[in-house]
Parts: C-alpha cells; sequence; structure tokens
C-alpha cells in the first residue's frame, strides 16, 4: 500500500500508529487475504473495535448527558454508532481509497459497499487500541464521533416521533409508516395509530388526538428498537 496513502489518513485520523502494520491489517479486506495467503484480514480488528466503540461512546454520554435517561442514552448511542455513521465517517476521512481489496473486488464497478467501510472503521479503532492503549483509542473515537455525538444529543431533546424518525433513517434509510383509526363520536374521538418499519410492526398508540397516539406509538417502537439493540451488543460482548 502507498506509504503517502497512510500518511494522509493518519493525518485525518490525527493518530500516528508506532506499528504501522497494524493500520494496514485494518484496511485489509478478506478478498485481498483469499489471493494473498498469509496475510490476516480486518475481521479480529473489526471485532474489538466494535467493542472498544461502544464502550467509549457510552462511557462519554453518560457521563456528559447526566440528565439523559436510559432509554434516551440507548438512542444516543445507536445513532452515533449505527452503521450509517460510521460508514459515512469512513468516506468523510478516505477509508475507502486505502482498503486492500482483491482484484475481483477491485474489478467491481460499483462503490465500496457501506458495511466494507463500516468494518473497516471499527477495525481502525480496534488497531489503535492494539497500538496505543485505551486512552488512545478513546481519543479517537471522540475526535472522530464528537460532533455527530453532539448533533445527536440535541435530536434526542426533540419528541419521540422525531427521534424514530432519525432513527429509521440512520438504521433503515427510511421513514416510520403510520396508520390510524378512529372511533367515538365527534366531540369524543379517539384515535389508535400502529407504526412500523419496512413492514414490519413496532409500536401502537391510543390519544384523544392523532398526536398524541402517534407519540405513544413512537415511544413504544424507540423502546422496542433500544431492546434489541441492547441485545445485539450484548451477544457482542
Amino acid at each position: 500500500m502507498p506509504q503517502d496513502k497512510l500518511h494522509a489518513l493518519s493525518d485525518k485520523l490525527q493518530y500516528k500508529f508506532q506499528n504501522v502494520e497494524l493500520l494496514q491489517v485494518a484496511l485489509t479486506h478478506s478478498s485481498w487475504c483469499a489471493e494473498n495467503t498469509g496475510s490476516p484480514s480486518n475481521e479480529r480488528l473489526e471485532f474489538l473495535g466494535d467493542a472498544v466503540l461502544g464502550m467509549a461512546v457510552t462511557r462519554y454520554i453518560y457521563n456528559q448527558y447526566p440528565d439523559l435517561s436510559e432509554g434516551k442514552l440507548s438512542q444516543l448511542r445507536a445513532l452515533v454508532v449505527s452503521s450509517s455513521s460510521l460508514s459515512q465517517l469512513a468516506e468523510e476521512i478516505g477509508v475507502g481509497s486505502c482498503l486492500r481489496l482483491g482484484k475481483g473486488q477491485m474489478a467491481s464497478d460499483n462503490a465500496i459497499p457501506p458495511s466494507m467501510l463500516e468494518d473497516a472503521m471499527e477495525a481502525i479503532i480496534g488497531a489503535t487500541l492494539l497500538d496505543g492503549g485505551w486512552e488512545a483509542a478513546e481519543d479517537l473515537v471522540l475526535r472522530l464521533l464528537g460532533s455527530r455525538i453532539e448533533e445527536n444529543s440535541e435530536r434526542n431533546n426533540e419528541d419521540a416521533k422525531s427521534r424514530l424518525q432519525a432513527l429509521a433513517g440512520q438504521y433503515f434509510s427510511v421513514s416510520p409508516e403510520y396508520v390510524f383509526n378512529s372511533e367515538g363520536p365527534a366531540h369524543e374521538m379517539k384515535f389508535f395509530v400502529d407504526v412500523s418499519i419496512n413492514g414490519r410492526f413496532l409500536g401502537h398508540g391510543e390519544g384523544r388526538s392523532k398526536k398524541e397516539a402517534m407519540q405513544f406509538a413512537a415511544e413504544q417502537a424507540l423502546d422496542l428498537l433500544m431492546d434489541e439493540e441492547e441485545l445485539n451488543t450484548d451477544k457482542m460482548l
């Protein structure tokens, strides 16, 4: 890999690796390894970096936002460490141009998949931990994601419907769908709302107005998605 690309990436990371080979491994996709026997891929570093990322963000937001409930902390973390957030970050700092890919992958006319960029970003975080220790890795995470944490913390102060909209966009690249029903006379109308994402039912709400019912449905959907995010995190740690 050209050294100038590694130096440019290190500059954007604002971290100089003592062991540059760790950074090279973090940028090595399994397709390259399949054509170059004896070279490790970034998969193990990705596994490590994912855990470091979650802990660094969790520790920071826990201390930085003492007034946020557990649910809102979970929502904030989910937005910050989502696949789209990491792949966008990797694209911004030029990770894609540094990846070591197999000839078949390089020959493809398609752009580098976001999942590949996300994996490389997590691998870089893992490599930083091995190279410089916890403090260096935590500093890297907060330096790269600090603006996203702040931006999403402001979203977290919005109502449930707005938070669900943001979360759905980050994770699924779609908007939630709401289905309304009502019953009763006009002066005592009661509204019922079901919310789904990609056709999957996530929450139900009832209220004296459509807005109130939507908020309850969105809150239920957020709780469900956060429970699932916690479960996935537990499985990985």
